[in-house]
């Protein structure tokens, strides 16, 4: 009989622990799509520190929660332009690069977040910098970024003086 029990235990805990796991996936995918509500409200209230900290929240459940590519490259890409707007051009910098990589995953444009790196590089007066992400572009791609001029620009937050 005890062989029977835990036969039994060792077919039943496997199905509990996946059924415990995809209900942990699903509150992490809603709990990203919650943060990223609250940085929108943060980010149309100029409050781009919150807005970069829900941003950057909202990413990394939706990482936990594996969600789509593509959804978690907008996330990094919203969290860089917030990051900018806070004159956090470290994180930004990182943000971008991590949307650059995960649409490349979905095998989607990532042309807006090269123009918003090569737009805060430039802002900073990182001209180096700047042509380094065109040339990873290549020639044909880098021209293109033009057509985007219209569709976004990065926030302006408090001034952020100076760059060292």
């Amino acid at each position: 009989m005890s062989t029977l029990l835990c036969l039994r235990a060792c077919l039943v805990l496997p199905l509990i622990l996946i059924a415990l796991g995809a209900c942990s996936t699903q509150t992490e995918l809603r709990t990203a799509a919650q943060q990223e509500q609250f940085a929108r409200e943060a980010a149309s209230q100029g409050d781009w520190e919150r807005a970069m900290r829900s941003y950057a929240a909202a990413a990394e459940n939706a990482e936990l929660g594996h969600g789509d590519f593509a959804w978690q490259a907008r996330l990094h890409h919203q969290a860089g332009r917030a990051a900018s707007g806070a004159c956090r051009y470290d994180a930004a910098e990182f943000h971008f690069r991590q949307a650059i990589a995960l649409a490349k995953k979905s095998e989607r444009s990532s042309a807006l977040s090269y123009k918003a790196l090569i737009d805060q590089y430039d802002r900073q007066g990182k001209s180096t910098a700047a042509l380094a992400v065109r040339n990873e572009l290549g020639f044909h791609q880098s021209s293109a970024l033009g057509a985007f001029a219209d569709r976004e620009s990065l926030p302006v937050g408090k001034s952020c003086g100076t760059p060292p």
